[in-house]
C-alpha cells in the first residue's frame, strides 16, 4: 500500500507540473506606442521576473480590443494566454464587436489614466471655454477632433463635452489607430484638437509642443510642469463620467484554475511595486496607480460598462442599447448590477487577501 502510494504521488506530480512551464503570451489588443501596449509591457516585465517565466507581448490591434480579447477567451483556461489593455470589455456587446465582455475575465487593474483634449501650443484658445464658444459660432463640421478609435474613452469624452456643451455634431469626430497616431494628426493640424489618453500624449505636451485645455478627473493634475485642469471647473455635471477614464491591467480567463489566478495575483502585486514600472507608468506616462483585485476589481469593470456603454449608446456610436444587456445606467448602479455579475465565478479567496494587504 506504502509503495502504491508514493507511485501514485508521483504519478500526480508529473501529471500536474508546476505552472508556469513555457513561455505566458499577452495579446495587447491597441497599437505599439499607445498607453495600452506600453502600460502592459511595462508590467509584465516585472511579473515575469516573479513567475521565472517570459511573457511575450503580441499586438493585435483592432474593434476597441475586441479581437485580441476575443482569441484569449477561446484559448485553453491554462494561464498561458492573457489580454493586456484598457478595461473596456463591457463594452465590445453594445458596440456589436464581440459577445465576449468583461464578466468572462478576472481583470488585474493597475492603474487610470485621464482623458484629455489637447490643442497645439499656438492654438488661438487658451480655456476650454474659448474652444467650445468657436465651435459653437462655426458652421457644422469646420471643426475637426481625434481619438483613438470607434467606442475609445477619446471619442466618448469629446461627444460628452459637445453635448453638455449645447454643441452636439458641431465638431466632425475622426478615430485613428490610437491616441499617439491621433496627436501626429494634430501635429500635421489635420485636426483642431484631440481627445485622448493624458498619457498618450502627455510628453509632447512637457515638451512644449501642445497644450491641454481640460481632464476628465475631478482635481488638477501636474505632470512635468504642465497644468492640467480638471473638468469640474468648467462642467462639473460630467464628474461621473470619470468611469469612462482608461484603467490598464492584465486579464486571464475567468475560468482559470484558482492557483494559477493566485500565482498571476502574487506577480501583479510585486511588479506595481517596482521602480521600473513606476517609472514608466507614472513618471513618464503620468498614470495614477490605483490597483484593484478581487471584488473591487469587479465592481469597476462593472462601472466602467454603465458609464461607457450607455454614453456610446446615446451618442450614436453603439448600435445596441445596453439594456439589452441589461446594463444600469450609472445613477442607477448597484452591485450586482445584472444577473450576469450576480452569477460570477468568485475570485479565489487567496487573491481577496492579497488585496486586502495592498497598502
Amino acid at each position: 500500500m506504502c509503495t502504491a502510494s508514493l507511485l501514485l504521488a508521483g504519478f500526480a506530480a508529473v501529471s500536474a507540473p508546476e505552472w508556469p512551464q513555457k513561455p505566458i503570451t499577452v495579446y495587447v489588443g491597441w497599437t505599439a506606442g499607445g498607453s495600452s501596449d506600453v502600460t502592459t509591457r511595462a508590467l509584465v516585465l516585472e511579473m515575469e521576473k516573479k513567475l521565472g517565466s517570459k511573457v511575450l507581448v503580441t499586438n493585435i490591434p483592432g474593434a476597441n480590443g475586441s479581437i485580441g480579447a476575443t482569441q484569449v477567451a477561446k484559448a485553453p483556461p491554462d494561464g498561458y494566454f492573457w489580454f493586456g489593455g484598457a478595461a473596456v470589455h463591457g463594452t465590445w456587446p453594445v458596440l456589436g464587436y464581440s459577445d465576449v465582455s468583461w464578466t468572462d475575465f478576472y481583470a488585474f487593474l493597475d492603474l487610470v489614466m485621464p482623458t484629455t483634449i489637447y490643442v497645439l501650443k499656438n492654438a488661438p484658445w487658451n480655456t476650454l471655454q474659448e474652444l467650445i464658444a468657436d465651435i459653437k459660432a462655426s458652421p457644422k463640421g469646420r471643426f475637426r477632433y481625434g481619438h483613438p478609435g470607434a467606442g475609445s474613452n477619446g471619442e466618448i469624452f469629446g461627444g460628452l463635452l459637445l453635448e453638455t456643451a449645447g454643441a452636439a455634431g458641431k465638431a466632425r469626430s475622426i478615430p485613428y489607430n490610437g491616441g499617439r497616431e491621433a496627436g501626429r494628426y494634430l501635429l500635421s493640424k489635420e485636426i483642431d484638437f484631440a481627445s485622448v489618453t493624458m498619457g498618450d500624449l502627455a510628453d509632447w505636451a512637457a515638451a512644449g509642443r501642445i497644450r491641454p485645455l481640460v481632464n476628465l478627473f475631478l482635481r488638477e493634475t501636474v505632470f512635468e510642469g504642465v497644468r492640467y485642469p480638471p473638468i469640474t471647473d468648467v462642467y462639473p455635471e460630467l464628474a461621473p463620467y470619470q468611469a469612462i477614464n482608461p484603467c490598464y491591467g492584465v486579464y486571464v480567463r475567468r475560468d482559470t484554475p484558482a492557483e494559477i489566478v493566485t500565482k498571476i495575483a502574487e506577480a501583479f502585486v510585486y511588479a506595481i511595486q517596482q521602480e521600473a514600472f513606476l517609472d514608466i507608468v507614472i513618471r513618464e506616462r503620468a498614470g495614477i496607480l490605483m490597483p484593484r483585485l478581487g471584488r473591487a476589481s469587479d465592481e469597476q469593470m462593472a462601472r466602467i460598462e454603465s458609464a461607457r456603454g450607455w454614453a456610446l449608446f446615446r451618442l450614436g456610436v453603439a448600435p445596441n442599447d445596453p439594456s439589452e444587456f441589461d446594463v444600469p445606467e450609472l445613477h442607477e448602479w448597484s452591485w450586482p448590477p445584472h444577473q450576469r455579475a450576480a452569477a460570477l465565478r468568485p475570485w479565489p479567496e487567496a487573491v481577496e487577501t492579497i488585496y486586502d494587504r495592498l497598502p
